[in-house]
């Protein structure tokens, strides 16, 4: 029996941008037709809430895969210049269950987020959109970046970040002449101004108001994954019409969702399906031009393992990794 690992330089090789929104549409498909078994994830907290690990197995029919994300996240790792998520995932064999790969969780998960984000939008979103927002500057700011440009041409972008002197770097690193970056001094600002939405941030509590809010524009939470963290409050939540990538885990680990039904201004229903309904024509999408859409990520197994599966059969295509017998 044999093992293929696959490291982050090579993930970063194998997985491009425009491949992985690909296959996040399509996880987000098999989704919507009830082809995944996702159990909810699991997530073991140090007793002083510094850090965590998140276990996330999952299987999917098509390519057929079981498998296994396990993967630490310490937010206080980036003021440290380390990574804030850090892990591996495994894939076994569906005939006969023997581990077959190892592949690095950080690059896979910065990846498959920014795409799914980007299907999300792509979806979701008005096609006139023109501004930008990020509020967040870290791990997943660069890749978002890469990955909202490639399903609309935006005019500009603003961020905003705690540190405002790392949100200026951020702005004056990536900023170009088709698409100029600002960075301001208030969340308020950055809401305010745009047509599209990305929180990427490690907020406990919220930091985006919905009285912020304005008709017809797309917002992506991402940052909180779960059920304590809460980027958005419950005004926000109670004035877009929400989607999820996962509704089971959404219902039950979103802390947005939860803060906002414990004061009572939505219930289940609140949460209309996933983005996956809206691919394959289950539910309609965006209604209405005026109409403020919300997508919540959680993350899902099946974004991890579509994206291992091609990592894994691309490594041994181009022999790349390290083949180990086990």
């Amino acid at each position: 029996m044999s093992i293929r690992i696959v490291g982050a330089k090579d993930v970063r090789t194998l997985l491009t941008m425009e491949r992985a929104i690909e296959l996040m549409r399509e996880a987000m498909a098999l989704v919507g037709r009830g082809e995944t078994v996702q159990p909810l994830r699991g997530a073991l907290w140090l007793p002083d809430k510094r850090g965590l690990l998140g276990l996330m197995p999952g299987y999917v029919a098509k390519p057929e895969r079981i498998g296994v994300k396990a993967i630490s996240v310490f937010p206080s790792n980036f003021a440290r210049g380390l990574p804030s998520h850090q892990g591996v995932v495994m894939l076994f064999n569906t005939e006969h269950g023997a581990p077959e790969a190892i592949i690095d969780a950080r690059e896979i998960t910065a990846i498959r987020t920014a795409a799914a984000t980007a299907v999300a939008t792509d979806v979701l979103a008005r096609r006139d959109v023109k501004t930008l927002a990020f509020l967040g500057y870290g791990e997943q700011a660069e890749t978002h970046l890469e990955a909202l440009r490639q399903v609309r041409k935006f005019e500009r972008l603003m961020i905003w970040g705690r540190d405002a002197k790392k949100a200026a770097a951020f702005a004056s690193a990536h900023s170009s002449s088709t698409l100029p970056i600002e960075a301001v001094a208030s969340v308020e600002t950055a809401v305010s101004h745009a047509d599209v939405i990305c929180t990427l941030t490690a907020a406990i509590d919220p930091i985006v108001s919905g009285r912020w809010l304005k008709p017809g524009m797309h917002i992506n939470a991402v940052g909180s994954g779960t059920a304590r963290e809460a980027e958005l409050d419950a005004d926000a939540v109670k004035r877009s019409r929400m989607f999820a990538d996962n509704p089971e885990s959404v219902l039950a680990q979103c802390g947005e969702f939860l803060r906002a039904k414990a004061a009572g201004v939505v219930d289940d229903a609140h949460v209309v399906g996933s983005v996956g309904d809206v691919i394959i024509g289950k539910i309609p999408g965006r209604s209405s031009p005026t109409e403020i859409t919300l997508f919540k990520s959680l993350g899902m197994s099946v974004e991890d393992l579509l994206s291992a599966d091609f990592v894994l059969a691309e490594a041994a295509r181009r022999g790349l990794g390290q083949v180990i017998e086990w």
